[in-house]
């Protein structure tokens, strides 16, 4: 720790700062000075560095303030790896839903500011469907060959019984996955158009500071339906049931950018496939018999089923709302015309 914050001095000196306490905070620094308070991040490369650079260019208003420093660089090198300096942001206290709210509708605004249209062919999409759906059968493939020896057994152990217990759930939602990108496919083949924004990459709430948004080093060129997937996938790893904000929440983002047919039925895709579940599977078979921990792969296989449940009731309400919404136009479309009475 003495040797990093040695560094990190050396860093701050570029920027003109004395620093009076340190205090690491995940991969950021919070730096106290009497001149305020800074967060100093150290960067994996150029191309990272690329991606503040070009978050700035897009975002500029949506980021914190980004210190420059003495000789007038965005960045500062020191021992080979390049940092970045910008205000601390602590942010307000608020509601969980208001949070949640806000970050929705953050995440929308942002995307609306960047979205842009290109074109796709039949060729790129149908790849991408025949990949994807090759992994998920890959996968299928390496549940549907550890159920059956299981189910040989004369004793189960209780992670072989749990895998049993999900194994029909976890396929369904495989089948309902693949559903959905057929979907997308053919949505993409109608129009031969996707739409494209500078997407945060690590989008979740921990890196939405009222107004601001932090940690932009993963940030690129793609569907705004990237970050909603990143959101979801993060937050939803909690015990079950989810909080209705986050079924909410994508109501929240549509009133900002709305998505197209083919958008959601990709977004749904990709959330509903199951996922953890074969790593688990793999990760106890590799283990030696004899040194096999059953609670702790239980708790992990459980993990992953708590998951996969909450995200399925985010996928179920959105998958009803659209429902619902196409049953209403339907209706507004066969009311016949009022027409006059009088003779």
């Amino acid at each position: 720790m003495a040797i990093r914050s040695e560094t990190y001095r050396a860093v701050l000196h570029q920027y003109g700062l004395q620093p009076q306490r340190i205090e690491q905070r995940g991969k950021a620094a919070k730096v106290y000075t009497d001149r305020g308070i800074f967060a100093l991040k150290m960067l994996d490369g150029e191309q990272e560095a690329a991606a503040i650079w070009q978050s700035l260019h897009y975002y500029g208003r949506h980021c914190p303030p980004v210190y420059w420093t003495r000789h007038r660089s965005l960045f500062a090198a020191e021992g080979g790896r390049l940092y970045y300096l910008h205000a601390w942001q602590d942010g307000e206290a608020r509601a969980r839903e208001e949070t949640v709210r806000a970050f929705f509708h953050g995440l929308s605004r942002l995307h609306r500011a960047t979205v842009r249209t290109v074109e796709v062919s039949e060729e790129e999409v149908a790849a991408y469907r025949k990949q994807k759906k090759e992994e998920w059968q890959r996968e299928r493939t390496v549940w549907e060959e550890r159920i059956e020896q299981y189910e040989t057994a004369w004793y189960m152990s209780p992670f072989q019984l749990q895998c049993c217990t999900y194994f029909h759930e976890v396929m369904r939602a495989y089948l309902f996955a693949e559903d959905q990108l057929t979907a997308w496919e053919e949505a993409l083949q109608e129009t031969k158009q996707w739409r494209v924004a500078w997407v945060h990459g690590k989008a979740r709430l921990s890196h939405y500071v009222a107004p601001y948004w932090i940690s932009w080093e993963r940030a690129h060129w793609n569907s705004p339906v990237y970050d909603l997937i990143a959101a979801l996938r993060v937050h939803v790893q909690t015990l079950p049931p989810l909080g209705q904000e986050w079924m909410r929440g994508m109501d929240e983002y549509e009133k900002e950018l709305p998505l197209s047919a083919g958008e959601r039925a990709f977004l749904y895709s990709h959330l509903a496939e199951p996922r953890g579940f074969v790593r688990c599977l793999e990760q106890y078979e590799a283990a030696p018999r004899k040194e096999r921990n059953e609670r702790k792969y239980v708790a992990a296989l459980q993990r992953c089923y708590f998951a996969f449940k909450n995200m399925e009731a985010i996928v179920m309400h959105l998958v009803q709302r659209d429902a619902a919404r196409q049953q209403e136009e339907a209706i507004k479309h066969e009311e016949p015309e009022q027409g006059d009475d009088s003779g």
